[in-house]
C-alpha cells in the first residue's frame, strides 16, 4: 500500500468533532491604572521605578515579562491582537494599547494624552511571518498564482519603530526577530535597520541567540538588534548552565488525557528540578495547590496508534509502514514525540493549528497548553487569555520570558555606564574607509569591460542578463549578450524571439535556463503588466530568480545598495576579516555592508568586488601580492 493511498483508507471516518473549550477572560492586572484616569496615572508613573521600557507588538507578554524580571519598569505596550492585549494586560503592570502599528501616530497621540513623554528602552518584535523561510515560500507561492499582492504590509511594521524613537528618543532600542530577518530582502532590510539607528547614533549591536543557552528547554533562535545611545559599551548576556530538558521543564505536572477540558487542576509537586522551581515561585495565595491551562486537544483514533508506536525523539520515519497517512519521503518530520531529556523542537505559532511536532513524551497527547508554556519559560501564575488554540498561538508567537531576562540584563547593564566605545566605533568606521578607497583605485584601472555595463538597460534587460550570468562565467555570457539584450528588450519582444534567444542561450550550458527565462517573461508579462518589480519580495516570486539575482537587479536596475552574496564575495569577506570560516551568511552579509563605507554597496562597489573575486582573489589560487587591498586583509597578510 502506498503512502497516499494508506493516508486516504486511515484518514476515513476519524473526523473529530468541533469543540473550542473554554474561553477565559482575564481582568487587568490589579495594580496597573485605569487608561482614562490622566491623575492616576501621573501618580502611577511616579512610583515606577526606572529604567522604564515600552513594548511595541507586545503580544502576550513574554519579552515584558522578562524585561521586569531583569529590572525594567514595562510602563506602556502596543499590540493588534485584542486576546494577546488582555494577556498582557492581566499579567503586566502596565498601560496596554490595543491598536494598528502600521499607522504610529494613533499610539504616538495615545502616550501623549497619557503623559508618557521620555522612555529608556523602546523593545518589540513586528509579526515574523513575512520574514521566515516559510512565510516567504508561502507569499511567493500565492504571488506566482495570482492571488495575493507582491507587497506585505506586515514586512514594513518595523519603521513604525522609528516613527516613536524619534517622538520619545529612548537611550535603548532593542529590536527582535526570527533569524530570517538577517537574510530576507538580500539582507538589505536589516541592514537598513541598522542604518537608521546609526543615523540616530545609536551604537548597534547584533547576534542570534540560542533560547537553550539561556535555560529555556527548546530549540530556538531569535535576531536581536540592539541599539546603545551614546555608544555605551554593551555584552551580549552569557550562557548561564547545563543546556536545559523538557523532562526539567514539564515533568511534574500531573498526567492528563487528551481532550482534556478542566482549566483548574490540583497540583501534586513540589517540582524536583531547578527549572521546574522556577516556574513555579512566586504563585498567589491559594495557587500554590493548582495548577491552570493544563488543557489538551483530542486524538483522532489513527493519530493515537501512531503515537503509540513512537518513542521518545521518534519521528514520522519511526511510524509503521501501514500506520502512516503521509508520503514518508515528504512528511518526514509531521510527527515529533518529545524526549524528556532532550531539548524541545522550537514552539511556533503553528501549535495553534495542530500538535504534531509537540507529542508528550511520555503520554500519548501533544502538549497542553501550559506544557508549552512552561516549554517557553512562561511561569505557571502567568495566564493567558482566549480559547485553547488562542493560548497556543499566543505562547508560540512569544520571546521565551528567561531569554528575555538575560537579553533585558544586559541592556539594563549597558544603560547604567558609558566607556571608551565612541573611539572604537570611529576607529572601525575609518578602517571601512581605507578598504573602499583602495579598492576604488584598483577597480578604476582594472575593471572588465562587458555588454551589460555602463549600458541605459531596462530593469528586464538587467534581470535578464542576472539570470544568463547564474552559475555562468561573466566572460562566457559576455559572447552573446549584446544579440540577447537585441532580441529581449522587453518581456514580450523576448517572448517573441525565443527560438533565437534560446539557441544562443544553448552556448552557456545549463538546459534549463531558457526555460526558467521564459517563465520568467511569461510571469512579469501576465502577472505584473510586464514591468519588473522594484522589491526584493517581488523580485523573488518570479520564477527563477532568488537571492542573489534580486538583490543584483535591485543594485543594478533600481540603484539601491544592496550587499551580492555569491561564491565570491563570500570568499572575500571570509578571508580579509579572518576566522570567519564558519560565519553565518548574515554575518558576512553585514561585514560586506560595512566594508563598503558609508557610500554603502552600491553599484561601484559590487562590480569592483565582483571583479577582485574573478581576477585577483581566486578560489584555488588567490594572488595576493597583488591585492589592493592586502592591508586590510587578515588572511593577505598571513602569506
Amino acid at each position: 500500500m502506498t503512502g497516499h493511498s494508506a493516508s486516504a483508507d486511515l484518514g476515513r471516518g476519524f473526523r473529530l468533532p468541533g469543540r473550542r473549550g473554554t474561553r477565559i477572560k482575564l481582568d487587568r492586572h490589579r495594580r496597573s491604572p485605569d487608561p482614562s484616569d490622566r491623575y492616576g496615572i501621573g501618580d502611577w508613573m511616579q512610583s515606577r521605578p526606572r529604567p522604564w521600557a515600552i513594548d511595541l507588538f507586545c503580544g502576550a507578554g513574554g519579552l515584558s515579562w522578562g524585561l521586569e524580571e531583569a529590572g525594567f519598569s514595562v510602563i506602556a505596550a502596543a499590540d493588534s491582537d485584542p486576546v494577546a492585549t488582555e494577556t498582557h494586560a492581566h499579567n503586566i503592570e502596565c498601560l496596554t494599547w490595543t491598536g494598528d502599528l502600521a499607522d504610529p501616530s494613533r499610539f504616538i497621540a495615545q502616550l501623549d494624552e497619557w503623559g508618557i513623554q521620555s522612555v529608556d528602552l523602546l523593545t518589540g518584535g513586528p509579526p515574523c511571518q513575512p520574514f521566515s523561510n516559510a512565510g516567504i515560500s508561502k507569499i511567493g507561492d500565492l504571488v506566482r498564482r495570482g492571488i495575493r499582492s507582491v507587497r506585505d504590509e506586515r514586512a514594513d511594521l518595523w519603521r513604525s519603530f522609528f516613527g516613536i524613537v524619534d517622538h520619545l528618543r529612548p537611550k535603548a532600542m532593542l529590536f527582535e526577530n526570527v533569524p530570517d530577518f538577517a537574510r530576507v530582502q538580500g539582507g538589505a532590510l536589516l541592514i537598513t535597520l541598522m542604518d537608521e539607528l546609526k543615523a540616530r547614533d545609536y551604537g548597534v549591536h547584533v547576534e542570534m541567540l540560542e533560547a537553550w543557552r539561556y535555560r529555556v528547554p527548546q530549540h530556538r533562535k531569535r535576531l536581536f538588534v540592539v541599539g546603545i545611545a551614546e555608544h555605551s559599551e554593551f555584552h551580549w548576556p552569557e550562557p548561564i548552565g547545563r543546556p536545559p530538558t523538557v523532562g526539567q521543564a514539564i515533568g511534574d505536572l500531573p498526567v492528563i488525557p487528551a481532550d482534556h477540558r478542566e482549566e483548574l487542576q490540583e497540583y501534586d509537586g513540589p517540582p524536583t528540578t531547578v527549572l521546574g522551581r522556577l516556574l513555579r515561585r512566586r504563585m498567589g495565595r491559594g495557587e500554590t495547590r493548582f495548577v491552570r491551562d493544563h488543557v489538551t486537544r483530542a486524538v483522532r483514533p489513527d493519530d493515537a496508534a501512531i503515537y503509540r508506536s513512537l518513542s521518545q525523539g521518534g519521528t514520522y520515519l519511526d511510524v509503521p509502514e501501514h500506520e502512516r497517512r503521509y508520503r514518508s519521503d515528504i512528511f518526514n518530520d509531521r510527527y515529533l514525540r518529545q524526549s524528556l531529556q532532550g531539548l524541545s523542537r522550537t514552539i511556533t505559532a503553528h501549535i495553534a493549528k495542530d500538535g504534531y511536532w509537540y507529542i508528550h513524551p511520555t503520554q500519548d497527547r501533544t502538549l497542553s497548553v501550559r506544557e508549552a508554556a512552561r516549554i517557553q519559560t512562561f511561569p505557571d501564575r502567568f495566564r493567558f487569555a482566549g480559547h485553547p488554540s488562542n493560548r497556543y498561538r499566543q505562547i508560540g508567537n512569544a520571546v521565551p520570558p528567561l531569554l528575555a531576562t538575560a537579553i533585558g540584563t544586559s541592556v539594563r547593564g549597558a544603560l547604567e555606564g558609558v566607556s571608551s566605545a565612541e573611539r572604537v566605533v570611529k576607529d572601525a568606521s575609518t578602517r571601512r574607509a581605507d578598504f573602499r578607497r583602495d579598492l576604488d583605485a584598483w577597480f578604476s584601472l582594472n575593471r572588465r569591460e562587458f555588454p551589460w555595463r555602463d549600458r541605459d538597460l531596462s530593469p528586464w534587460q538587467i534581470l535578464l542578463v542576472e539570470m544568463c550570468l547564474h552559475r555562468t562565467r561573466a566572460e562566457q555570457v559576455g559572447k552573446v549578450a549584446s544579440e540577447v539584450l537585441s532580441l529581449g528588450k522587453t518581456p514580450d519582444t523576448f517572448l517573441d524571439n525565443r527560438r533565437r534567444a534560446n539557441a544562443l542561450l544553448k552556448s552557456l550550458g545549463l538546459h534549463w535556463r531558457a526555460e526558467n527565462l521564459v517563465s520568467a517573461a511569461e510571469f512579469i508579462r501576465d502577472r505584473m503588466d510586464g514591468r519588473v518589480p522594484d522589491s526584493w519580495h517581488g523580485l523573488v516570486a518570479i520564477p527563477g530568480v532568488g537571492d542573489y539575482i534580486a538583490s543584483a537587479v535591485l543594485c543594478f536596475a533600481f540603484d539601491r545598495p544592496s550587499v551580492l552574496m555569491d561564491t565570491n564575495t563570500q570568499r572575500i569577506a571570509r578571508r580579509t576579516l579572518g576566522g570567519g570560516r564558519n560565519w553565518p551568511t548574515w554575518r558576512l552579509r553585514l561585514s560586506l555592508s560595512e566594508m563598503a563605507g558609508p557610500k554603502g554597496p552600491d553599484t561601484s562597489w559590487n562590480q569592483a568586488l565582483l571583479d577582485l573575486g574573478a581576477l585577483v582573489c581566486k578560489a584555488n589560487a588567490p594572488k595576493c601580492g597583488d591585492c589592493p587591498v592586502r592591508r586590510h586583509c587578515v588572511t593577505g597578510m598571513s602569506q
